[in-house]
């Protein structure tokens, strides 16, 4: 019985603080955004992946201002991240990502990050991205 009421703590202790950590980002996005440097919130940095077959050799990658996307054959497209929104939804934080392409061209990137299960599902699409290890390349 004792072990049941600390499971439940611990349980109760870890949703507060995802959600403190949901705050504390979306504060650094808008005051950072305030200054004009964008700063992609850290559960974010890294290198996303799908086990979907069609994006075998592709993926998705956060930096700390940049967004880059594999592109197969192991060439990457880098684009400076402009913009990003955050909102609460849907069991997750919905991200509005506004970068420009090297033509200057405006791009935009929505997706839903589930921290239950640290994923990705970018909006219109039903693959599911998973955070990958480090060591991957990726490639």
């Amino acid at each position: 019985m004792r072990g049941k009421r600390m499971n439940a703590f611990d349980s109760e202790v870890q949703h507060q603080l995802r959600s403190m950590l949901r705050i504390v980002s979306l504060f650094l996005i808008i005051f950072v955004g305030c200054k004009g440097e964008v700063v992609v919130p850290p559960h974010l940095i890294g290198m996303w992946k799908t086990p979907a077959l069609k994006y075998a050799d592709r993926y998705m990658k956060f930096t700390e201002h940049t967004l880059i996307y594999g592109i197969g054959e192991g060439e990457e497209v880098s684009h400076e991240i402009e913009k990003i929104k955050a909102e609460q939804g849907g069991g997750g934080t919905i991200y509005t990502f506004y970068y420009r392409d090297s033509e200057g061209e405006k791009w935009t990137l929505s997706f839903t990050y589930s921290p239950d299960t640290d994923t990705i599902q970018i909006k219109n699409n039903e693959q599911i991205w998973q955070k990958t290890k480090p060591g991957d390349t990726g490639q």
